[in-house]
């Protein structure tokens, strides 16, 4: 999978952390076609209470990450929260007013996707 290093104009580089993920109920995978390309997650891990999402880059510093349900999701009163770290993030999905984490494994949509887009700060090249 892609890759993206964006450098700042002050010299700083930044890992681009991106993808599309979607249960259509074979799993969780990470989209990677003809319209989506990830970069900087090398694979997903579906457990009994959260996702586990896998990073390419090492990096010193979390700058930000969200994860954001799409309007099919959104629409069926799905939310999720993420957790993360230098090496791995955590992504917990709940419904409604819930405060108990759901199983991955029971959100399945066919064109419902969850959104990861954040920066991670890299050592100097």
């Amino acid at each position: 999978m892609p890759h993206h290093i964006l450098v700042t104009e002050a010299g700083a580089r930044l890992a681009l952390l991106s993808c599309v993920l979607r249960n259509d109920g074979s799993g969780w995978e990470i989209l990677n076609d003809s319209g989506h390309s990830p970069s900087g997650i090398t694979g997903v891990n579906q457990l009994a209470d959260r996702l586990e999402l896998l990073h390419a880059a090492t990096a010193l510093k979390v700058s930000s990450v969200q994860v954001t349900p799409d309007e099919y999701l959104a629409a069926r009163a799905y939310r999720c929260g993420i957790s993360v770290g230098l090496a791995t993030s955590r992504i917990y999905l709940y419904r409604g007013t819930s405060t108990t984490p759901l199983s991955p494994a029971t959100v399945v949509a066919a064109s419902g996707n969850l959104w990861v887009t954040g920066l991670m700060e890299l050592p100097p090249a």
